[in-house]
């Protein structure tokens, strides 16, 4: 039995939220260039209840690499990054899980082209600082709605960006 394939379309409305959140919030998105990033959702299935249990929030963040660059270059798409959700999920989810969804993905957009940053406990401190450690799990009701709420992220928090504290110290 062979599965359909899945089908997908750009959803423009996401590409917006990230401009938007980038803009709100350029200090912790500093390495993130919207206009790189398409968000794509799969039109034609949606998630079974066993993935849905077993993980309430689904998102996936492509990097485009090897001969998909090289065609995306050839024809002038400056496209780096892919985000991949469900569009039945995005129907089912508030703004502040939207947003909150979106934000994550973008935390693990580097500097460097084709890396990214591990959707870990130390590399996403300032999310989960700002958020908790459910935040995905309470689809949207508990956690604040980031374009239009007051979010304050501990800029410390950042994954690499530690700065020598022996720079700043006063020469003896």
């Amino acid at each position: 039995m062979s599965r359909e394939p899945r089908t997908f379309s750009r959803m423009s409305e996401a590409e917006s939220i990230i401009k938007r959140l980038v803009e709100k919030y350029p200090d912790v998105l500093w390495a993130v260039n919207p206009s790189t990033i398409a968000v794509m959702g799969v039109d034609n299935s949606e998630r079974s209840e066993k993935a849905i249990k077993k993980s309430p929030v689904y998102s996936k963040l492509r990097v485009i690499k090897g001969s998909e660059k090289a065609l995306f270059q050839e024809n002038n798409v400056h496209i780096l990054y892919v985000i991949e959700l469900y569009w039945s999920d995005w129907h089912n989810w508030n703004d502040a899980l939207r947003q909150a969804v979106l934000m994550s993905q973008l935390l693990e957009i580097t500097p460097e082209e084709e890396s990214r940053n591990r959707p870990d406990c130390v590399g996403f401190k300032v999310f989960l600082d700002a958020l908790g450690v459910n935040w995905d799990g309470e689809q949207g009701v508990n956690i604040p709605n980031l374009l239009t709420g007051d979010v304050k992220f501990n800029l410390d928090l950042r994954p690499g960006l530690n700065v020598d504290e022996s720079d700043d110290r006063e020469e003896e």
